[in-house]
């Protein structure tokens, strides 16, 4: 079964062998349980992909099975974590991987995949300063927030 961006639109190029190097990609940085990883592609995808547990563990089991992870147990709960193995993979397929993305952002099309980066950045910039705003930088932002969303409803015309 081909995996699918969030609505059900399939994804074409993602084969199998590119699924893994994609679950074995979110790993590299930390371990994570499967639901983790799940959550990590959605977010990576900005929300237009998320894959199911169905997909995802038989991912996460081949990957076990081929040594690129490893599993520990704690609490009942697997993490994953990559191996040396699962890095040494990963810089050979680097550019398979890139074409991969690149792919996937021709999918939903260069403006939304322009604009889903933008949305990130922007997460991005507010979560590392959100703590240290002041109450009126806080009011400020929310009102150029308000004010964005508005525009963007108008534009969107909902």
């Amino acid at each position: 079964m081909p995996q699918m961006l969030a609505g059900g639109a399939p994804l074409p190029f993602l084969s199998k062998g590119h699924f893994r190097m994609i679950v074995l990609r979110a790993l590299k940085d930390h371990s994570m349980t499967g639901y983790d990883v799940i959550r990590s592609l959605e977010e990576r995808s900005h929300g237009m992909y998320k894959p199911s547990a169905g997909a995802v563990y038989p991912a996460l089991r081949g990957l076990l099975k081929e040594g690129y992870v490893r599993v520990s147990v704690s609490d009942g709960k697997k993490t994953y974590r990559i191996t040396s193995q699962g890095r040494a993979y990963l810089r050979t397929r680097e550019e398979e991987i890139r074409k991969c993305v690149r792919s996937f952002e021709a999918s939903v099309g260069p403006e939304r995949a322009a604009l889903l980066r933008e949305m990130k950045k922007l997460g991005r910039l507010l979560a590392v300063t959100i703590r240290d705003m002041t109450p009126g930088q806080a009011r400020e932002a929310e009102k150029v927030l308000v004010d964005a969303r508005k525009r963007i409803g108008k534009i969107l015309a909902i």
